[in-house]
């Protein structure tokens, strides 16, 4: 190969070595705003967890209220009740006399399509490491009323970001509801527990 071929093939070669490195770069670039976005995400929800009322506890509103709760075991065979959770629905709007911080009210906006979430955020006075020491699950409940008929479950595990685990809760008994949970350290040795819900089916 002559002089003028090398220098054309190195070229091409730093070329090829330069663009993997560029793509490599924005992976992780991509892969940091992924993870800041999750802790924003959690940050912002689980202050108005720690703000929302005087148990920490949120409140809601309207016909919509999924009990639910963290169970020992797994989905396919849930033990005692570890810890209940708040119900899945619309946020309340905080209250003067509960000495709850303000909270915006709950109203409709854009498509009619979108498909409804509703969030569970309770504070736990447990740390992440305590849950997952042992097998856990979270179960949620068609109402009070039915509370014998459980809409959505899943396993607690999965990947940790920093200080939050998330995970997934799929459908039972033909709900249609599917859910994501986030469980994030308090910072006062406690965990806040953030669960969405949504019925997909709709």
């Amino acid at each position: 190969m002559d002089a003028g071929g090398a220098d054309a093939s190195s070229w091409a070669m730093n070329g090829e070595q330069e663009e993997m490195g560029m793509r490599r770069q924005g992976w992780g670039l991509r892969g940091g705003a992924m993870v800041a976005a999750l802790g924003l995400v959690c940050g912002a929800s689980m202050t108005a967890a720690q703000e929302g009322t005087p148990s920490a506890t949120l409140e809601v509103v309207g016909q919509v209220a999924h009990p639910g709760h963290i169970h020992s075991g797994d989905c396919g065979n849930l033990g005692d009740v570890v810890f209940p959770l708040s119900d899945a629905g619309i946020p309340a709007s905080g209250e003067e006399d509960t000495g709850a911080s303000p909270m915006a009210e709950a109203a409709g906006g854009g498509s009619e399509m979108a498909i409804p979430a509703y969030v569970s955020i309770t504070q736990l006075d447990a740390s992440i490491e305590d849950i997952l020491a042992a097998p856990h699950a979270i179960n949620f409940h068609e109402s009070a009323e039915n509370i014998e008929n459980y809409i959505a479950c899943g396993e607690i595990g999965g990947i940790t970001y920093g200080d939050n685990l998330q995970f997934g809760l799929r459908e039972l008994n033909g709900s249609g509801y599917t859910g994501v949970g986030l469980i994030s350290s308090g910072g006062d040795g406690g965990v806040n527990v953030l669960v969405y819900l949504s019925p997909t089916n709709r």
